[in-house]
């Protein structure tokens, strides 16, 4: 009986065994950890010790996503003490774009993939006066409107301190300000630009002469603009590329006068190439703060639309441009591109009768002007409207022709055709 007993025991312990092993087995694994990122501020700030009378401090940030998922919507915002204010144009970084310049700077990026840095941004925070042992905090916090696996490394803090022991050396201090694009919108072939600029001394001491450098892309600018003032003297270095100029003195707190390029832009560019000008400034008394001195910019290369045509001559007059029949003389012909809100831009036409030009989204009519001594312009839409004349006569006299053609809308990567047909006279 006792054996019996020990048996079914034994018989209970290896079924309970049994199914736990069997639990065990049949068990779902754990839950993956969800994907996400992880954004990191990085914040430099020199010098962190300043003089009584006030100093300007160089602030660095880099944002990371040290993360395994995109982070979207990424702002990094930069609290400043009450006794300090952002200097000069702000920000400096491509990918930025920041606003409210005090007492809190807000910036905000594109997504950042994971293993993402974001292009590094810097600027000048100013302190006014202060005393001796006095600080200012200066924080950096950056956040995403993702998911994050961690916050920790999300903000990052730096101290100045006021020091009576640190002497001012008076030196001047210079920037480039006021840069201004014309065109401010993705250029395209055959885009007039200007490049005006001004250069400014944030130090405590004059500088006895100021120089610019400015190297554009090969093509882009032409020379010093008629915008530029006199008292800026300019040579050239390499003729449609670099220059270099020198006006001065100047005062501390005080900006040059205008110094300003112009030019248009070269074809061959593709959309998304640049077209950088970078302007260099510098002055033969010591400067002890050398950043800012550089300024990188230029230009982008957008998608243009192109208005492409040919002009022939019409052989037997049909106002339809046969297979035999090639390019006509325009010798007595003007041809020229009227935008809906802006100035006439003339045609250039090749020696195959061809003509093929790169022009931005907009309303566009075609107008040729003709001496009629030799030739007049054929009957317009005649049939095949692939091989027909595009241009109605509008103006008729003996010693004077003009015709247009219709309206026609491009978009951004379009091609419309428009032809004209000339018949000889006599």
């Amino acid at each position: 009986m006792r054996i019996l007993q020990r048996r079914s025991g034994a018989a209970l312990a290896l079924v309970a065994l049994s199914t736990t092993l069997g639990s065990v087995a049949v068990a779902s694994p754990a839950s993956a950890a969800p994907e996400r990122a992880d954004l990191t501020v990085g914040l430099t700030v020199e010098p962190s010790r300043i003089p009584v009378e006030g100093k300007a401090v160089k602030t660095d940030i880099k944002v990371a996503n040290a993360g395994v998922a995109t982070a979207d919507g990424i702002t990094v915002t930069v609290d400043l003490p009450a006794n300090a204010y952002v200097g000069g144009e702000g920000p400096l970084g491509g990918s930025w774009q920041c606003s409210a310049l005090s007492p809190r700077l807000v910036c905000t990026h594109a997504a950042l993939a994971p293993g993402q840095t974001a292009d590094p941004f810097n600027f000048f925070i100013q302190f006014r006066p202060g005393t001796d042992g006095q600080t200012g905090d200066i924080t950096a916090t950056v956040t995403t409107t993702s998911r994050e696996s961690s916050t920790r490394n999300n903000s990052a803090t730096r101290t100045v301190t006021y020091d009576a022991t640190v002497v001012t050396v008076p030196y001047p201090d210079l920037y480039v300000t006021n840069v201004a694009l014309i065109p401010a919108y993705e250029v395209i072939e055959g885009d007039w630009v200007k490049h005006p600029m001004h250069v400014a001394n944030r130090g405590t001491r004059t500088a006895e002469d100021v120089r610019v450098r400015v190297v554009a892309q090969a093509g882009l600018l032409w020379g010093v603009g008629d915008q530029s003032d006199p008292s800026w003297q300019c040579t050239t270095v390499v003729e449609r590329q670099e220059w270099e100029c020198v006006t001065g003195p100047l005062a501390p707190g005080e900006q040059t006068k205008v110094l300003s390029f112009s030019g248009q832009v070269p074809p061959g560019g593709q959309p998304g190439d640049p077209l950088p000008v970078t302007v260099t400034v510098s002055t033969s008394t010591p400067d002890e703060n050398q950043w800012g001195n550089v300024h990188e910019g230029g230009y982008v290369y957008g998608t243009p639309a192109y208005l492409t045509g040919r002009v022939w001559l019409d052989a037997d007059a049909d106002g339809q441009r046969d297979a035999d029949e090639g390019a006509a003389p325009t010798g007595e012909l003007s041809l020229s591109v009227q935008p809906a809100d802006s100035f006439a831009r003339s045609v250039t036409v090749n020696a195959d009768g061809t003509y093929r030009l790169a022009l931005h989204d907009g309303q566009y009519q075609l107008l040729a002007g003709l001496a009629p001594t030799t030739h007049r312009f054929t009957t317009p839409d005649a049939g095949d409207d692939a091989t027909d004349s595009d241009v109605v006569l509008t103006y008729d006299t003996p010693e004077w022709q003009e015709a247009q053609s219709e309206q026609v809308f491009l978009a951004q990567g379009d091609e419309k055709v428009l032809d004209i047909g000339l018949v000889s006279v006599g």
